[in-house]
């Protein structure tokens, strides 16, 4: 082989690696929705979204354009869109701080599950709903303000956020989904409001340091499961004078020692309606 021909295979080569070099580098900006954009800061590691409208709704975390960045983006700014897509953020294991904006009136399915470096989250005044998963295995959220714009929290919202010690749930919201708070195993306190009508199956199911729980005269049914293996919980109170409908073992597998408070004058009725197997009926002092 010439030099002539040795040095067109050289440049040959050179220029099939630059172009697998090119056609293999990722993108750091990009269209998220019909008028809403992203783009990436690789030095920052911040991802910004900004726009109008919705973004896409995901069918899949391997979908998301910023996939290849998930695992060293540490914040995401969010300013103009009204939703938060479906598995936008989901395995975004270094990200720990969003700032969701004022326009935002849906966070989606997925949102930031197993977001496990996120500490604290506020949700604006604007959200009204918080979706299935949204926040699921966040698991050094330690505290999270809910609106009293939201009317629902969803399937599974806040499921294994073992670092949550303690929520406080708004007086807009009227049920709380199912599986909502299971497996939240640092959770000590919770505050249900007045406006809510229903407790979904295992919403609060091992909850294990949960010690006392209030439930509002609003509360009319407290699905199956409910507060199944909170092993700490010694004190429910009541406040509704006709005893909550019952799904099956509501309070099972708690402390074996649980006093159930209710409104002086509704301790038969509570007795009758099968509080009295679950633990001690007391009038409220």
């Amino acid at each position: 082989m010439t030099k002539a021909s040795l040095f067109k295979c050289l440049i040959a080569v050179v220029v099939l690696l630059g172009t697998t070099v090119a056609a293999n580098a990722q993108p750091t900006s990009g269209s998220c929705g019909d008028n809403c954009t992203w783009s990436y800061n690789e030095s920052a590691t911040t991802l910004t979204i900004s726009g109008t409208g919705e973004m896409t709704n995901y069918s899949s975390s391997t979908n998301v354009p910023w996939y290849s960045y998930r695992s060293q983006m540490t914040s995401v700014n969010i300013t103009g869109v009204t939703t938060i897509g479906s598995q936008a953020f989901w395995g975004c294991t270094s990200l720990a701080s969003v700032t969701i904006p004022s326009s935002v009136t849906t966070i989606g399915y997925l949102a930031f599950c197993d977001c496990s470096g996120l500490t604290s989250v506020s949700i604006p005044n604007s959200v009204t709903s918080i979706g299935t998963n949204a926040f699921s295995y966040c698991s050094s959220l330690t505290s999270v303000s809910i609106p009293n714009s939201v009317t629902s929290i969803g399937y599974a919202a806040f499921l294994g956020c073992t670092g949550l010690t303690s929520v406080s749930i708004p007086n807009s919201v009227t049920s709380i989904g199912n599986y909502a708070f299971e497996y939240c195993s640092g959770l000590t306190s919770v505050t249900i409001p007045n406006s809510v009508t229903s407790i979904g199956k295992r919403a609060f199911g091992e909850c294990s340091v949960l010690t006392s729980v209030t439930i509002p005269n609003s509360v009319t049914s407290i699905e199956r499961w409910a507060f199944d293996k909170c092993y700490s919980l010694t004190s429910v109170t009541c406040l509704n004078p006709t005893p909550p409908t019952l799904g099956d073992e509501v309070f099972r597998n708690i402390s074996s020692g649980c006093t159930f408070h209710v409104p002086a004058g509704s301790v038969a009725a509570y007795e009758t309606a099968g509080w009295g197997s679950l633990g001690t009926v007391e009038a409220i002092p």
